[in-house]
């Protein structure tokens, strides 16, 4: 049998197609010519992901992603479609795992995390999705916040730098400049000749003299709790009380001395009573004087009978 020509050249370009289908497959880690295993898993985020990526399982590559499309019904979805090369038994409740398979470049990987059963998954299964922190899920807020604190500072720094305008730093070096100095004066004074150490040494000598003294001041004060005793079992109210009338009863009879009733405010307020005494007196001395100098005048005893003149 005799081919033509172009079915030659016709043969020989199917060949090349399905070798560089094969190729490509092969180089994507898909080999056509084995059968796989299909499983899907649906995230809202695949940030990172690409087609062709590795499929682990317990860091052991097992396959590849088929294809990430978005689902028909619900655009906030995307499907993941994995391929599984070996034949491979994933228990119910097996995880479908994002995780960052390169710090570098974010692209990622694929985890499977088997279950505990019982059963297992069926090949067109749709598994259970997660997606794995990442340091970058941590870092983005931080980096935010280290942000807007350098913002903060940056503002503080130009606020400052407008309030410490050249009036405002002269002030601020001499307040420090006279901190400096009653820094040196309390420096000074706490020496062993300074003011403050004499005065803190002379109160710790009398701290010590009183400590010296508390049995004495012990006594004083039992002495003073005795007489208190005393006073608050004596009459004491009584007395003061009694005081307090006799002090009532003088200012009465002073009042009566000032307005002239009776003998004493007639004698202290009467200068004609006064002047009446002060006569009466005087005339007594007189006749007392003469009384003394000439007794026979009033007294006689003479023998004879003779009167003296």
């Amino acid at each position: 049998m005799k081919f033509t020509r172009e079915f030659k050249i016709g043969f020989v370009a199917l060949v090349a197609i399905a070798l560089a289908i094969w190729g490509l497959n092969y180089l994507k880690g898909i080999n056509i010519f084995k059968s796989t295993d299909t499983y899907y898993g649906v995230y809202n985020n695949v940030k990172g992901l690409v087609e062709n990526a590795v499929v682990y399982l317990n860091g052991y590559k097992v396959g590849n992603v088929s294809s990430i499309e978005f689902d028909k019904t619900n655009v906030s979805n995307i499907t993941v479609k994995i391929s599984l090369a070996q034949k491979i038994r994933l228990l119910k409740g097996t995880t479908m795992v994002l995780r960052s398979g390169s710090i570098i470049s974010g692209t990622k990987d694929v985890d499977l995390v088997l279950g505990d059963g019982p059963g297992f998954h069926d090949s067109g299964d749709t598994l259970i999705s997660s997606v794995q922190v990442e340091l970058t899920d941590y870092i983005d807020p931080i980096r935010q916040k280290i942000e807007s604190l350098i913002t903060s500072v940056d503002t503080l720094m130009l606020a400052l730098d407008d309030l410490m305008n050249k009036e405002t730093r002269k002030n601020l070096q001499g307040t420090i400049a006279n901190l400096n100095g009653a820094t040196a004066s309390l420096r000074l004074s706490l020496q062993p000749s300074g003011a403050l150490n004499q005065s803190l040494s002379n109160l710790s000598l009398v701290t010590d003299n009183l400590r010296k003294s508390n049995e004495d001041i012990s006594a004083m004060l039992r002495n003073f709790a005795a007489i208190s005793d005393t006073l608050k079992q004596s009459r004491l109210k009584e007395l003061i009380a009694h005081a307090d009338s006799t002090f009532a009863l003088t200012a009465d009879l002073f009042t009566l001395i000032n307005s002239g009733e009776g003998t004493a405010g007639q004698l202290v307020m009467n200068d004609s009573l006064y002047n009446s005494l002060n006569s009466a007196l005087t005339s007594l001395d007189s006749l007392l004087i003469d009384l003394r100098e000439h007794p026979k005048r009033y007294v006689h005893l003479s023998v004879f009978g003779k009167k003296d003149k």
